[in-house]
């Protein structure tokens, strides 16, 4: 089964789910990205089945590139499953603590990250793209935990997943304003081009985030994979807009 594992530990299953060009869809589990309704829902249950988990016992989100965040208690167990219709709509970031529940969200050049917190077992599931990063979606989720949860930092694990990579993501003015209006320095994380055209490190944005939020530096795992030049295992919607996504999960068993 093709995926990246991330915090190999008897009580999770985490990490992203990779592309592979000899299945269906390029095994794309993302249905809002195509019209083959059936091909999606049996590459789910071929992914599912790999982790010996049932796709009733998922929950994905309707992506808005939002700074928005949902609780998930047991109703909301199955949403977004097989329709985009009733799945947690106009969110990015969604949590639980529900055991074998399967959190996931779907990325083809934006930011996947995952959250865990070991000590109460809150598990988490982030969309960011350059939207979500200006409006600090990753800051709000870590804050949730720590002041709607209860969470200590020292107990929050987090994984930043395959994303598109500094030297490969060229934006324009909009965006770099939009993220020099969060108040970070983000110096870092951008070099002028010229004429207007920027390279962004979303990336490396969010690793940021994490930090000054105060997550120990030991307890984050960054994963280098450029989801733009590594077509054989990543979609990318900058290289090609109609194309599927990668799955980014989480799952504590």
């Amino acid at each position: 089964m093709p995926y990246i594992d991330w915090f190999a530990i008897e009580e999770l299953y985490a990490g992203t789910q990779l592309r592979d060009k000899n299945k269906v869809e390029a095994y794309s589990l993302a249905l809002h990205t195509s019209e083959h309704t059936d091909d999606i829902i049996k590459n789910r249950k071929e992914f599912m089945s790999e982790l010996n988990h049932k796709l009733e016992q998922c929950v994905f989100m309707n992506q808005t590139h939002s700074n928005h965040i949902h609780c998930i208690k047991k109703e909301d167990i199955g949403a977004g499953c097989f329709s985009v219709k009733d799945a947690i709509q106009d969110c990015d970031a969604i949590y639980t603590r529900e055991k074998n529940v399967l959190l996931g969200t779907f990325t083809a050049d934006c930011v996947p990250i995952l959250l865990y917190d070991k000590a109460q077992g809150i598990i988490c599931a982030v969309h960011s793209g350059w939207k979500g990063s200006a409006s600090l979606i990753l800051k709000k989720m870590v804050h949730t935990l720590l002041y709607d949860e209860d969470s200590e930092l020292k107990d929050i694990f987090a994984y930043i997943g395959p994303s598109i990579d500094f030297f490969s993501y060229e934006v324009d003015t909009e965006v770099i304003d939009a993220i020099k209006d969060t108040k970070m320095n983000t110096d870092t994380f951008i070099i002028d081009k010229g004429e207007g055209k920027y390279f962004f490190d979303n990336k490396r944005m969010n690793y940021q985030i994490l930090i000054e939020a105060g997550v120990p530096d030991m307890n984050i795992f960054l994963c280098d994979n450029d989801s733009f030049e590594n077509e054989e295992d990543f979609f990318s919607y900058r290289k090609n807009k109609d194309t599927g996504r990668n799955m980014t999960f989480i799952l504590r068993k």
